[in-house]
């Protein structure tokens, strides 16, 4: 196993933190359509790429963000596996509560990723 050089070390930060910027602007876009009420057109299939690249991103990144000095394949296995389960734990419990509110659970989603995200964003490991 080699030691990876300062330079490379350098360069995944830097990633991560433009990783970590990117989607803490997904998900304040994702929101700002979502109470715009944005539904139809080019519009409605941006709103839905956004929202559900957040959903499956937003929260394992910011929960990857701790792992230190992992390899890429494993920040994004991580990151991957956490926003799909949050996702689909989320959409359980509605289900199960038979309180369909998608908005509502986009907006805790981000309300609870965003700070976490910043934090990478600043301090990226």
């Amino acid at each position: 196993m080699s030691v990876p050089s300062a330079a490379e070390l350098t360069r995944a930060r830097t990633a991560r933190r433009y990783v970590a910027i990117l989607l803490v602007v997904a998900g304040v876009v994702a929101c700002g359509l979502n109470l715009a009420n944005v539904t139809g057109g080019a519009l409605g299939e941006f709103r839905l790429l956004v929202t559900i690249g957040f959903l499956l991103l937003g929260p394992g990144w910011a929960a990857a963000g701790f792992l230190r000095r992992a390899p890429a394949a494993h920040v994004w296995l991580l990151t991957l596996g956490v926003g799909t389960a949050v996702t689909l734990i989320g959409g359980q419990i509605m289900v199960s509560l038979g309180l369909w509110y998608p908005s509502v659970a986009l907006f805790v989603v981000t309300l609870l990723s965003i700070p976490f995200l910043l934090r990478h964003a600043v301090v990226a490991q």
